[in-house]
């Protein structure tokens, strides 16, 4: 299982930023559902790896924010609120946002078990890794993803949602979704950044699930 709990970047010289990440988070599939936990942070917890990234590049896209996304068991029956859930899975995930608070890219992932501070060889081929290797190849993917889209200006990260949302949209229809103009998006999207993300988010969706996997094997 996989807990997200994610805390807004300065939140006290910006404007509360949680009702839009929450609804940019609405369509992601959670087993118990994103929602303010206190103050400026939400928490999620999620079965799917799919998911996850895909909740990752939601929140990247919506604003800026520090993202601890936790990895194993949750106690059951499942609660209805996070406020209410117990389990490694929120230990880890607690762990992970305060440390994604200085961490590349505002993004940690941990998992219930310790895990090494020194990350597996580059050249570690991805069928043969490690649980903690899986670990870190979905850490850099994610990474990745969040930078490249940090790069960008929050309008264009729209852009970019949009195209990720609706593979098939034209640069029109999502030039006319934000009102502004044709050329304006193709100037976004024309140096591939959504291929770049689209990617990254497929790259970390994978490893995760890999990640999660081991341990369940174990």
């Amino acid at each position: 299982m996989f807990v997200m709990t994610i805390d807004q970047q300065g939140s006290r010289i910006s404007a509360d930023a949680v009702p839009g990440v929450l609804a940019a988070l609405e369509p992601v599939a959670a087993v118990v559902g994103f929602a303010r936990t206190i103050g400026d942070e939400v928490q999620g917890v999620l079965a799917d790896p799919v998911a996850v990234a895909e909740a990752v590049r939601r929140v990247a896209v919506d604003s800026d924010w520090h993202i601890g996304i936790g990895i194993g068991e949750v106690e059951r029956p499942l609660p209805e609120t996070t406020v209410e859930a117990r389990g490694e899975a929120f230990y880890a995930a607690r762990q992970a946002v305060e440390a994604a608070k200085s961490a590349p890219a505002h993004l940690v992932v941990r998992t219930g078990t310790e895990r090494s501070s020194a990350p597996e060889p580059a050249s570690a081929s991805a069928s043969a890794a490690t649980p903690a290797a899986h670990l870190d190849f979905a850490e850099a993917a994610l990474r990745l993803l969040v930078s490249s889209l940090g790069e960008l200006r929050v309008q264009s990260r729209g852009y970019i949602g949009f195209r990720l949302d609706d593979p098939e949209a034209t640069q029109t229809e999502i030039a006319e979704s934000f009102g502004v103009s044709q050329q304006a998006v193709s100037r976004v999207l024309a140096p591939g950044t959504a291929e770049i993300i689209a990617g990254a988010q497929g790259l970390a969706a994978h490893h995760l699930g890999l990640a999660e996997g081991a341990r369940n094997v174990d």
